[in-house]
């Protein structure tokens, strides 16, 4: 694609949102695409944010359907809560429009299903916000197991603090509390980090979970940042899977727990292979590998030493990898719309559907069946 493509946002907010953060300086600075119209909960409120971030001469609607039928938009990107993205992206749909949606595409599978096979029937480009997949370490990690030098995989591990649903929450993530909402630990931070699992190493067979809300109720925190009460909440805090890879039977464990680390260990991916040991590990918050960039380290066995026979004095050092630096928040969300745009894709960047979002939702499906029914399950 080499001319310019004009985006519908939904969801730009005058008083800061993840919109602002992450898709907003790309667009801004890109030839590639040029913001055309705005979308929120009302006129005025898109009006304040075309004016808050100096949007001059683009459309402002309070109504899904108005942005959808604007004849100088190419794409409606949806950057909203996620209860919302269902009756926000329909109407795109629908009017024929391709479709950028934030991970969770929607609230549950059903609804996923509905707008993945809506997309495929009006015959629209989509692209889904899992936006880890464009991570540089984890491009890496992709390119180097790839490329053989781990050998066979034989186990991964990866565990991770989801930030979302410590001991405290504050009044804005409200929408978060009830299972229904679908933007949960499981949904979100999990799910973008076992989305980068299976970009790397493959999908995942036999599925065991473990779904825990240990702290169904926790201390609200005011948008003044003084405590507000206790508020009950249904969606679960814990959540622990194991499996094997569909590819090569290697062993599968993922945990991600609410909160922040005290220990500083909020985000840890070791993969095994027979050849060698990859180490990726997370900065404070680096649970949300979609945001944050883990470290990449290397280790390789030595060939004169039996992989289960090796003595203390034969452990490999761990060797830093080089990798691109993600240089703030919107690199990776840049990345993807690069991507979209045929930018990129000789360097392992690639545009991730509606279908791979699809597919995701499958396996989250799963997990809550295996929880629910101490069953081993599968979504392939």
């Amino acid at each position: 694609m080499t001319d310019q493509k004009r985006i519908g946002l939904i969801g730009l907010s005058a008083k800061g949102s993840w919109a602002s953060r992450s898709h907003l300086p790309y667009l801004q600075q890109t030839s590639l695409y040029k913001i055309t119209a705005l979308q929120n909960s009302s006129k005025a409120s898109a009006q304040a944010a075309a004016k808050e971030f100096f949007l001059d001469d683009v459309a402002t609607y309070a109504d899904p359907s108005a942005i959808a039928s604007d004849p100088n938009v190419d794409i409606v990107a949806v950057s909203v809560n996620v209860p919302e993205h269902y009756a926000l992206t329909k109407p795109a749909l629908e009017a024929g429009k391709d479709v950028f949606v934030e991970w969770p595409l929607a609230r549950n599978l059903a609804e996923a299903e509905e707008l993945t096979q809506l997309a495929k029937d009006k015959g629209v480009r989509t692209m889904i916000g899992l936006q880890a997949r464009q991570n540089p370490s984890v491009v890496k990690a992709k390119e180097i197991v790839e490329s053989g030098k781990l050998g066979k995989i034989l186990t991964t591990t990866m565990f991770g603090h989801g930030m979302i649903f410590g001991p405290t929450i504050h009044e804005g993530f409200l929408y978060g509390l009830p299972i229904e909402a679908g933007a949960n630990l499981l949904t979100i931070p999990f799910g973008h980090a076992v989305d980068a699992l299976c970009y790397v190493l493959g999908e995942i067979k036999d599925i065991s979970a473990t779904l825990a809300n240990l702290l169904p109720k926790l201390d609200l925190v005011g948008k003044d940042g003084k405590p507000a009460g206790k508020v009950k909440k249904t969606a679960h805090d814990h959540v622990s899977i194991t499996g094997q890879l569909e590819n090569g039977g290697g062993v599968v464990n993922v945990t991600y727990a609410g909160g922040l680390s005290r220990s500083n260990r909020d985000f840890y991916w070791e993969i095994i292979g027979t050849e060698g040991t990859l180490v990726l590990e997370g900065p404070t918050m680096g649970g949300h590998v979609q945001m944050y960039q883990p470290t990449i380290k290397l280790a390789r066995s030595d060939p004169q030493v039996a992989l289960y026979g090796a003595t203390s004095d034969a452990k490999q050092e761990l060797e830093a990898v080089e990798v691109e630096k993600a240089s703030e928040m919107s690199f990776n969300v840049g990345r993807a719309w690069d991507a979209w745009a045929g930018v990129g894709l000789d360097k392992g960047h690639h545009v991730t559907t509606f279908e791979n979002a699809l597919l995701r939702h499958k396996m989250i499906d799963a997990i809550y069946r295996s929880a629910e029914k101490g069953t081993r399950e599968n979504y392939v």
